[in-house]
């Protein structure tokens, strides 16, 4: 084992045949990280959570939670792990209280101050009946779950789904506090902007394997591209700016209409190309992590 380092997976794989699983992963978090692991539905996400808590048996490799099996040895790595699963379900319990408080007992803690911070932060009533809460609430209340935990290590799946901005930027604030106190934090998510706010590094699945990772030197050359979307009055002015930008991600001939990716040093030579095109309409977007990932979705 390496110092230092929480997550270990070596050539992890779950095969449920028909392409679906995950494939030959090899991933290792260090303590104290964020990573983030993003993918369309059924890319791999939820499974490569799974098998890391425990839950699922590998076909082939094997993962370690600072140099425990996570399957052999999943007694004890559960103990260092908060962990928020993609679906919610909850015991049938009489209100939100008595869930968190047969959390506590578990844990053999009681309601801190750390807890009763946790629960104002996302605004929780705990008197409710838990099997009423709102999807919102409930997410809320599994979040809580496992931050008062005090785990090493988050595994978060799907976290903020249920939401609303205001909950999430409460949910990207308690990450980052939590990181800066050394607690390491693997979470999925469909939300880029909450990956780009809190991760260090930030995994590409599809079709169960990682095929691209994007680290802060990457974030860097990502923002330093504009995506400009142009309207131009004739079918020339639209063939001119075609056949002098290579990279397009939107292309409607019928209107005129063409977006282009091109680095921020480049933006003086449109402009300049501009200049002897009758423009009807014209904007400009800095690249995001979306952007990116859906244009490398096209190419591998």
């Amino acid at each position: 084992m390496v110092m230092n380092q929480m997550v270990n997976t070596v050539h992890l794989t779950k095969d449920y045949k028909k392409n679906r699983g995950i494939f030959d992963m090899n991933l290792q978090i260090k303590q104290g990280e964020v990573v983030g692991i993003v993918g369309k539905n059924g890319a791999g996400k939820t499974t490569t959570m799974r098998t890391l808590m425990g839950f699922i048996h590998p076909t082939d490799g094997y993962s370690e939670i600072r140099g425990l099996n996570s399957w052999s040895q999943a007694s004890k790595t559960k103990r260092m792990i908060g962990y928020v699963p993609g679906e919610i379900a909850f015991p049938d319990t009489k209100s939100g209280e008595t869930f968190l408080n047969n959390q506590l007992k578990l844990l053999r803690a009681s309601k801190d101050t750390y807890v009763n911070d946790l629960i104002q932060r996302f605004k929780i009533d705990l008197t409710a009946d838990i099997k009423r809460m709102s999807k919102g609430m409930k997410q809320k209340t599994a979040l809580v779950c496992a931050f008062m935990t005090k785990a090493p290590l988050l595994l978060l799946d799907e976290p903020t789904t249920g939401l609303d901005p205001v909950m999430r930027d409460a949910f990207i604030d308690l990450v980052l506090k939590v990181k800066a106190n050394g607690t390491t934090v693997f979470l999925s998510s469909h939300m880029f902007n909450e990956l780009e706010r809190t991760c260090d590094r930030i995994l590409f699945l599809k079709d169960g394997k990682v095929i691209d990772v994007v680290d802060q030197n990457k974030f860097e050359t990502i923002h330093s591209f504009q995506k400009v979307k142009i309207q131009t009055s004739t079918s020339e002015g639209f063939q001119k700016i075609l056949t002098s930008f290579s990279e397009t991600s939107h292309v409607n001939s019928e209107n005129h209409e063409i977006t282009v990716l091109i680095s921020n040093t480049k933006v003086a030579t449109l402009l300049v190309l501009l200049q002897d095109i009758e423009i009807d309409d014209i904007s400009f977007d800095t690249q995001t992590l979306d952007n990116y990932f859906e244009k490398e979705l096209q190419v591998k």
